[in-house]
């Protein structure tokens, strides 16, 4: 019996088991590595202002237990969850790094993308951009059995 089996044969049944553990965190590791980083920087950050999690919640407007899930590395946070943070800490975690471009994408690009004529330039109107929403073409709605609604 290799140990694998053994854990397995002596597994507690519950929820709480460890290859239910192991296999969430295989299944979910792409997003985890990312909430684990986050974690670490709002900790860092915490300990810098001498903040608690009690008067971060207060921030946050959420409960201390929330907190602490967030602080515990395993919480797939939304970009308002990581937008309220960066405010209540007055720093940065992805912000400035997401909106800054490298020079690999022409500049009409960047901005037909973003959608925002201050970030390299005008957009003209009439111009295959012009009528993008954050880099796409809005879908018409449809309504029932596929008449569209405008």
């Amino acid at each position: 019996m290799n140990t694998l089996d053994y854990l397995r044969a002596n597994e507690h049944k519950s929820e709480n088991g460890f290859v239910s553990k192991a296999q969430f965190f295989k299944d979910n590791w792409p997003w985890l590595k990312y909430s684990y980083a986050i974690a670490i920087k709002v900790r860092r950050r915490m300990k810098e202002l001498g903040m608690t999690q009690k008067e971060l919640a207060q921030e946050l407007e959420c409960t201390q237990q929330h907190i602490s899930v967030l602080l515990g590395g395993r919480a797939n946070m939304t970009l308002e969850t990581l937008s309220k943070l960066e405010q209540a800490l007055s720093f940065d975690l992805i912000g400035k790094h997401l909106l800054v471009f490298d020079n690999s994408l022409p500049d009409d690009d960047t901005a037909g993308y973003l959608n925002d004529s201050s970030v390299s330039g005008s957009t003209p109107e009439g111009s295959k951009t012009s009528n993008l929403v954050d880099g796409y073409k809005p879908r018409k709605k449809k309504g029932p059995k596929g008449t569209r609604i405008h």
